[in-house]
């Protein structure tokens, strides 16, 4: 891989890296203000409390997987270009499937989206870089497989 294309791709690397730990600081301060009550249970949304515990779990991996790939990106290795790809498209899915869901009724919705207020924030930062929802992860989805088609090669049986 040429030397521009390894800059390129360490940038990358280290904006998401800093859009993630942002993005987990916040998701922290929202768990640690709903454990110390000072984010309450709205009188409507009774599963509330459920709904936050799993979509804080969910927001953790979706950073814990873009958090790695982006250090093998600071490290140049385009081996993590897919596992980059089928996470941001996942997370593209689970954001519009969540967003969705916000309409569900019996308190389910209502909780829903009373937790998407806080969880949500973890993965913000990297969602809303370019200040249009989904704009970055998707150009630099695109950007790392172009990458990927154009340098890295294929391994055989032989080479290995």
């Amino acid at each position: 891989m040429p030397k521009l294309a390894k800059i390129v791709l360490r940038a990358l690397g280290i904006i998401n890296c800093v859009a993630l730990l942002l993005g987990a600081s916040f998701l922290l301060d929202s768990v640690h203000r709903v454990l110390t009550g000072h984010i309450t249970e709205p009188h409507d949304a009774s599963y509330f409390r459920s709904v936050f515990a799993l979509m804080t779990l969910i927001e953790v991996v979706f950073i814990g997987i873009l958090f790695a790939t982006a250090i093998r990106f600071i490290q140049a290795k385009l081996s993590a270009a897919n596992l980059y790809s089928l996470t941001v498209l996942t997370f593209i899915v689970y954001s519009v499937a969540t967003g969705a869901l916000w309409r569900a009724g019996r308190g389910i919705g209502a909780s829903i989206a009373a937790a998407s207020g806080g969880t949500g924030s973890g993965t913000a930062p990297f969602e809303f870089l370019l200040l249009v929802p989904f704009l970055y992860p998707l150009a630099s989805m695109i950007f790392v497989q172009l990458l990927r088609q154009r340098y890295h090669s294929p391994r055989t049986l032989l080479s290995a």
